[in-house]
């Protein structure tokens, strides 16, 4: 088989992804529960640049999910700005109460417990005012992903 080489660059992919109602990309995300040093911000802006100069799309909102905080970033195709930081246990004790008391959590159930949150922001399939939806309101996030669901 033949291969080409594109670029040597390695980037990972998005570990949640949120579309708008025309199909973009709202929102792209890495959540890890691992206790590992890593720079997971640097790699969610890795996915934003890479998008940016190789499909000349900005997409305007990431966000990084760990056991301790979850923050959320605005992109405007240069420069990644953390506009909200938020305690994790904050946000997802609503879908899972026990969240904070778990000595262990796996990344599998981080993601979908941060991806049921998303939908509710989305939905209100849980609460008419899931966790953090005024913040994330006044930045644009709210209003988006909703129209996208509906």
């Amino acid at each position: 088989m033949d291969t080409t080489k594109l670029s040597d660059t390695t980037i990972e992919l998005s570990d949640i992804t949120a579309w708008d109602k025309n199909g973009q990309k709202l929102l792209v995300s890495k959540v890890r529960a691992r206790d590992i040093v890593e720079d997971i911000t640097g790699k969610v802006e890795d996915i934003l640049k890479f998008e940016y100069e190789h499909n000349r799309v900005i997409i305007p909102y990431a966000m990084t999910a760990t056991r301790e905080e979850i923050k959320f970033f605005q992109w405007d195709g240069e420069k990644l700005e953390n506009v909200y930081t938020f305690p994790t246990h904050e946000v997802l004790s609503e879908y899972d109460p026990e969240f904070s008391h778990k000595k262990r959590i796996f990344e599998y159930y981080l993601e979908t417990l941060v991806e049921g949150w998303l939908r509710d922001l989305a939905e209100n399939w849980k609460t008419d005012h899931p966790p953090k939806s005024e913040e994330l309101t006044q930045i644009g996030f709210v209003g988006k992903i909703y129209d996208a669901a509906h």
